[in-house]
């Protein structure tokens, strides 16, 4: 590697080996409950592109279901599989069930964002940091919460993301390893030997060098996070090499389940890992969507087959795990002509694991007539996306956010909780 690197190359290079950018200092109140947990893991999955919920838990009792749905409605002959008196998981989603049985797996309903928006974009951002039509909060909730309770003895590998490029909810002023992935495989060592000749004793030097257009004493403070960097993912290497994956567990053979199967291993090592970051994108169903035979089926049951298999991989260490997996909006409530449906409002919100009152479809789910959505066209949010995301840093952490750690929103007291 030619050591004359442009400086913006080098940043460039810099980011995508997770070296977090940080955008704003945050303050705000907050508090450690007394019974804090010594270790618990958060793993906060995001399905990118709004992703329609009523295919996966299928209200099966409405009528109005199936006649808005003409082409792409899941009946009881496509296999779905009832586990309330008016709840059904599609067949995509069968290898939740036992988690659902076992109240191990929890979902929220008509869970969402308040703001109107209807932007990939936009409802992103607002989701992720937290701060619906609030454009000047650029740091994620994850991040806050990873600022606000960090220590001397807070470990590098406290937090990460499962991909090359940080989610939102974790960008921010805390630094947050994000985990491209040739570093699962042996051709990351070889990456990592490459950026040693960048990082290493005498990057930089008075005059040029390493990181020539860098000030020295600018070039210092990165030097060391690049070193911190390199010495995290060598770290993360070790574990996935000493860890060996679970054959058994189930995993679906796709980018995800890859992903998700590694993150077990980095949680079976006993890595003080607290927060880790995965997006699933190409929800966006605009066509094709179809029912049992439609891209959504295909890409529900990856996502489904996945998680039960982790949760098979983690055993009795569920217990200490909790998975939330979100989206930015959900889709349109009647099926559009091209058999998909179109950008929505509300959606749902999945947890799974760590104590979560399973067994159970939570929520006020309001019904679909047009009289009973919003604009006549989607899911109302009754559940706003922060009251779920406050009760699972609660529960998971004892860290009780104050009133500013969600800008301008301090609960709304409508969710029973699901703990």
């Amino acid at each position: 590697m030619n050591n004359n690197i442009s400086r913006r190359k080098f940043l460039l290079q810099a980011g995508a080996l997770g070296l977090a950018a940080s955008s704003r200092a945050w303050a705000g109140p907050f508090s450690i409950l007394p019974s804090a947990r010594k270790r618990h893991t958060l793993v906060a999955i995001y399905l990118r592109g709004g992703c329609d919920p009523l295919n996966q838990i299928v209200p099966f009792k409405d009528k109005t279901y199936y006649k808005v749905r003409p082409t792409i409605a899941l009946a009881e002959s496509d296999g779905i599989i009832p586990v309330t008196s008016k709840w059904a998981l599609a067949p995509s989603m069968a290898a939740l069930e036992p988690a659902f049985r076992e109240k191990d797996f929890a979902v929220i309903m008509n869970a969402g964002s308040p703001h109107r928006t209807r932007s990939h974009f936009d409802a992103q951002d607002f989701m992720e940091f937290g701060a619906p039509g609030d454009r000047t909060v650029r740091d994620g909730w994850l991040n806050r919460y990873l600022r606000l309770t960090q220590t001397k003895e807070s470990d590098t590998l406290r937090a990460f993301s499962m991909q090359e490029l940080l989610p939102r909810s974790l960008r921010g002023e805390y630094p947050v390893l994000a985990v491209p992935t040739s570093m699962e495989k042996k051709k990351g060592t070889s990456t990592l030997d490459k950026f040693d000749s960048l990082f290493g004793e005498g990057a930089v030097s008075e005059g040029g060098g390493g990181l020539m257009g860098l000030r020295q004493d600018d070039g210092t403070g990165v030097v060391l996070s690049g070193q911190v960097t390199i010495e995290t993912l060598r770290r993360f290497q070790e574990i996935l090499s000493k860890t060996k994956p679970n054959q058994a567990a189930g995993y679906a053979q796709s980018t995800f389940g890859n992903r998700l199967q590694a993150i077990a291993q980095v949680v079976r090592s006993g890595a003080p890992v607290e927060v880790v970051g995965l997006d699933y994108n190409g929800w966006d169903d605009h066509n094709a969507m179809g029912g049992v035979e439609g891209r959504h089926h295909v890409r529900t049951q990856d996502l489904a087959t996945s998680l039960a298999a982790f949760r098979n991989d983690l055993g009795e260490q569920m217990n200490e795990v909790t998975v939330v997996v979100m989206t930015e909006f959900g889709r349109t409530v009647r099926e559009n002509g091209n058999s998909g449906t179109d950008h929505g409002h509300g959606g749902a919100m999945w947890v799974l694991g760590g104590g979560v009152k399973g067994g159970k479809v939570h929520g006020k789910f309001t019904g679909l007539d047009d009289s009973q959505l919003y604009q006549g066209r989607d899911l109302p949010v009754t559940t706003d996306f922060r009251d779920v995301m406050g009760e699972i840093l609660k529960h998971s952490f004892s860290f009780k956010p104050g009133k500013a750690f969600f800008p301008g929103y301090a609960g709304s007291g409508r969710f029973s909780g699901i703990y």
